[in-house]
């Protein structure tokens, strides 16, 4: 049994790709009923821009997008054509019952189909209605479609990342909005429904992804408007600690310097080494079997003197690094008191004692991809912790199941079928 903060909650679910969908799916791990309405027959976004892992020759496709099964766990799948009346009334049967209706599509798209804020609430005065478009539901932007990068660009986080030798869009293809949008989504839904509680009323949340993610770059939007000053693209260096970096340990590839991106680091090929203080500095220097860097009267023995010579310590925390494993020298450093740990791939975490510790990977199974291992939960909760209690929904598979909720006959959903409302195939 998933958990039960959102116990007798229903959510109606018209986002697609993954920040929405996440926030959704956060709703389903706290106990919501969530109703995924996947749009039908046009192909959800997801399934046009990310490949499919391997399958049988006569496995769907659209079943074993890896994107679909992180982000759509613990909701029910219902596809609807609501293009066509008869979809377009099940959808608003649907809202009349939920308590919560999101949609993540470009401004004004839903107002255009007659699901915007005006006509639902009439259905539903109690519902809590969250509209998450890229630049928000209202402004000059409105109709535009964007997802992650074009967020990330917005805001100018794409200026500060990635390294500040190399071209600005050179950037890795992780954008940091997919993950604030959803935690964003759960924070302003649950906010509504404890104001919901209160007033007796529903609401209209507009939240722009954008601005949520803005919230967390202050500093940077400080430097501009306090200190009128660019903050810097740092790569891996901070400003105020040297050495502060990643270094290639023995066995690491040597970089191309000629190439347009980066080369994908390599498990333990890389080490981060750091000394904010004097002390952890003689950790480092000790390590490297050069104490007498940290002796009173070397040039590197305080932090101002590391400071104006960042190249030099650089250039010898370089030669260090390649001269041991990852391992061994963050073991080295870490055991006379400096900092120290070797880069570890994304996927490490899969055999990580710590999160293996506290059950946090779950084991889940699905018909087309079987057990696979899947992130767990951003919460552990007592007494009631959440569960996959349903893997990434087939396309269509509660069609049935959600209709008859709604008071349709089986000869009525035999119907919409026969006349592609509903489907649990796309065609082609």
């Amino acid at each position: 049994m998933s958990g039960r903060l959102l116990e007798g909650v229903r959510v109606v679910d018209l986002t697609e790709v993954w920040a929405g969908p996440m926030g959704a799916s956060m709703l389903g791990d706290l106990g919501a009923d969530v109703i995924k309405v996947e749009s039908f027959p046009r192909p959800s976004s997801i399934t046009r821009t990310t490949p499919p892992a391997p399958g049988g020759d006569d496995d769907p496709p659209w079943e074993r997008i890896a994107i679909h099964h992180m982000a759509n766990r613990n909701k029910r799948n219902l596809t609807l054509n609501i293009r066509m009346e008869e979809g377009a009334e099940a959808l608003r049967k649907l809202i009349a019952e939920a308590d919560v209706y999101i949609e993540a599509y470009s401004a004004g798209t839903v107002d255009r189909l007659g699901f915007g804020w005006e006509a639902v609430r009439e259905l539903n005065p109690n519902l809590v209605m969250l509209s998450m478009p890229g630049w928000g539901a209202e402004g000059p932007y409105q109709g535009y479609v964007t997802l992650g990068s074009g967020l990330d660009s917005t805001v100018g986080h794409a200026s500060l990342r990635g390294y500040p030798e190399r071209p600005v869009e050179q950037t890795p293809p992780i954008f940091h909005t997919d993950a604030t949008g959803a935690v964003a989504l759960v924070q302003a839904i649950v906010t509504g429904l404890a104001q919901r509680d209160q007033t007796g009323a529903g609401c209209f949340i507009d939240m722009s992804q954008a601005e949520a993610f803005a919230w967390q770059l202050p500093g940077a939007f400080a430097e501009v408007t306090m200190n009128d000053r660019l903050p810097e693209r740092l790569g891996n260096r901070d400003p105020q600690i040297v050495p502060h970096g990643a270094y290639r340990a023995a066995g690491g590839e040597a970089e191309d310097a000629t190439a347009e991106s980066p080369p994908p680091l390599q498990e333990s090929a890389w080490v981060v080494i750091e000394a904010r203080t004097d002390a952890e500095w003689r950790g480092v220097a000790t390590a490297a079997g050069h104490p007498e860097w940290a002796d009173l009267g070397h040039p590197w023995a305080t932090v101002v003197g590391r400071l104006r010579a960042r190249s030099e310590v650089d250039a010898a925390m370089a030669e260090f690094a390649a001269s041991g494993t990852a391992e061994a020298i963050a073991d080295a450093i870490s055991a006379a008191g400096g900092i120290a740990a070797p880069v570890k791939h994304h996927s490490s975490f899969l055999t990580n004692a710590q999160f293996a510790s506290r059950g946090w990977l779950q084991a889940v199974e699905h018909r087309y991809m079987g057990v696979q291992l899947m992130p767990g939960f951003l919460w552990q909760l007592e007494p009631d912790a959440p569960s996959v209690d349903i893997a990434a929904g087939l396309l269509g598979e509660y069609n049935a199941d959600v209709l008859t909720e709604l008071g349709y006959s089986a000869e009525e959903i035999g119907a919409f079928e026969e006349s592609g409302v509903i489907g649990n195939a796309y065609p082609g």
